[in-house]
């Protein structure tokens, strides 16, 4: 008698189980560059200016401009480790703005106010000025740097005087083009320079008239914001950029962190004659023949 096979067992059935995207978090990773620079600012956050280098740090962290509506917006960071990329638009003190922020930048970090005073100017704080408008001229320049001078020694003016004019002096450079695409090369070769001394201290750069010569000519246009921020990312730099008329939409605006509008005073209630709105807030200003008065 044959004997049936065995059923085979029926297999179990499955059921798929549901894909689910899993996002693996990778660690941040820190260059020793950028470890390096970021703990130089925040030893110069830490105390007292000790030399010139770290009395640019300050010079930005803590608000000491001397003038209250960029001292408003940069106590407003806060600390923050980012360095301030400020765009200015009006009718009204641009230039006065640039020059009387070159002048006290110099001043507050000039090397005879420090024991270790060296005396090579290449080696301090730098402030490059792009002068599209050609508004930035050498009385401007000499006028405010001397009366920031004078303010900071009061009635009693040190045999240090002349020695300091020519050390602030000799540290404000102003750069020109002949056309919007000359400020290419310009870029490329401070990006070069700086690129090694960022961990030196910041130098300020101060655009006056920012992009009004390629305003219709966006293939330059495209090629300075490209250039101009490369600069940014490589380099220690507080840049500030003037320009007339509102805030328009184009590729820069990513690198702003702070905007600052420059209008006329209407209402005149405050005694000063202009007035700068940043975030809201309305701050009076004056001119003089040596910079801003606020």
């Amino acid at each position: 008698m044959a004997i049936p096979e065995a059923k085979q067992q029926a297999e179990p059935k499955t059921h798929p189980l549901p894909v689910r995207s899993v996002t693996v978090l990778m660690p941040l990773v820190e260059t020793a560059q950028a470890w390096f620079q970021r703990s130089c600012r925040k030893r110069a956050l830490a105390g007292i200016p000790k030399d010139s280098s770290s009395a640019a740090w300050a010079f930005f962290r803590s608000g000491g401009t001397g003038i209250a509506f960029l001292d408003t917006l940069l106590r407003r960071q806060g600390g923050s480790d980012q360095l301030p990329i400020i765009d200015i638009r009006g009718d009204f003190g641009k230039t006065w703005t640039v020059v009387s922020l070159a002048a006290r930048f110099v001043v507050a970090t000039r090397p005879s106010q420090f024991p270790t005073a060296v005396g090579d100017h290449s080696s301090l704080p730098q402030v490059i000025v792009m002068d599209t408008t050609h508004d930035v001229t050498t009385s401007k320049v000499a006028l405010s740097v001397r009366s920031t001078l004078l303010r900071q020694f009061g009635s009693a003016v040190e045999d240090s005087f002349e020695m300091d004019m020519i050390s602030c002096l000799g540290r404000i450079h102003v750069a020109t083009a002949d056309d919007a695409f000359g400020w290419v090369p310009i870029l490329e070769t401070l990006r070069y320079k700086l690129a090694p001394l960022s961990a030196e201290g910041p130098t300020l750069i101060l655009w006056d008239g920012f992009l009004s010569d390629a305003e219709h000519d966006e293939a330059n246009r495209m090629e300075i914001i490209r250039q101009l921020g490369r600069l940014v990312e490589d380099c220690s730099v507080v840049l500030v950029t003037t320009s007339t008329g509102y805030r328009h939409k184009h590729e820069w605006n990513k690198y702003v962190t702070h905007h600052i509008r420059l209008d006329r005073n209407e209402s005149n209630g405050t005694g000063h004659e202009f007035l700068a709105t940043i975030h809201g807030s309305q701050i009076p200003f004056s001119l003089s023949a040596a910079g801003i008065l606020s």
